[in-house]
């Protein structure tokens, strides 16, 4: 309550208690973002030598293993500092990938995409999925990821794997050409589209990837 006092207005000891409670509420909000934005901050780091591990591991050949398995510790701790990390998710995946563990590597993409369901995890998704063999679960996950972001290209040329996948020819072309309207200099959907039409009786070998694959890049 307001009331006049003296000539002069004046809050009432309930209000100001109110008032005051609120304020602390805006900086406990505040300071818990500032926290956790710095918590990011320090895992993506973290994050960052481990990918650096892990290209290193691929230089070598055969993979070297033992880098691979450093890179998952430094994963480990990345995710101590922000459990929501979903990079780091998404670098624990390849490299379970990598170590052939494709279950594992599944649980991590798919704890990356309930954490940040973005286009591109959703493309590692569908990723890991045609890797194993599983052309139904890579649509879903092509698909759900299409839904967040539709004008990724990546995304058409991974529906267009799976359909492939699936013998769904004709719903495969359109994929790939979605894909090449969405970014005419996707050289892969190009050659997947060309492999389709101009294999032996219409179906060639269908790419999956341009390049060799690096962490939080698995389809190009």
């Amino acid at each position: 309550m307001i009331c006049r006092l003296g000539g002069k207005w004046r809050l009432s000891p309930g209000l100001m208690l109110a008032i005051a409670i609120s304020a602390w509420g805006v900086l406990a909000i505040a300071s818990s973002s500032y926290a956790a934005e710095t918590n990011r901050a320090e895992s993506d780091v973290v994050v960052a030598e481990a990918e650096d591990l892990v290209k290193q591991a691929g230089q070598a050949d055969p993979v070297d293993t033992k880098l691979i398995h450093q890179a998952m510790d430094k994963l480990h701790i990345a995710l101590k500092i922000d459990p929501r990390n979903d990079s780091a998710y998404v670098d624990l995946g390849f490299c379970y990938g990598v170590l052939r563990d494709g279950d594992t590597a599944i649980d991590m993409y798919r704890t990356a995409t309930d954490l940040n369901p973005s286009g591109s995890n959703f493309i590692e998704l569908a990723d890991v999925y045609l890797r194993v063999g599983d052309a139904e679960d890579a649509l879903l996950a092509a698909n759900a990821g299409i839904v967040k972001d539709p004008s990724n290209a990546r995304l058409y040329n991974a529906k267009g794997m799976a359909m492939n996948d699936l013998q769904r020819f004709d719903e495969a072309e359109d994929a790939w050409e979605k894909a090449l309207r969405l970014n005419p200099n996707l050289k892969v959907a190009q050659a997947n589209l060309d492999a389709l039409n101009g294999g032996p009786s219409g179906r060639g070998s269908i790419s999956k990837h341009s390049s060799q694959h690096q962490p939080s890049s698995s389809i190009h």
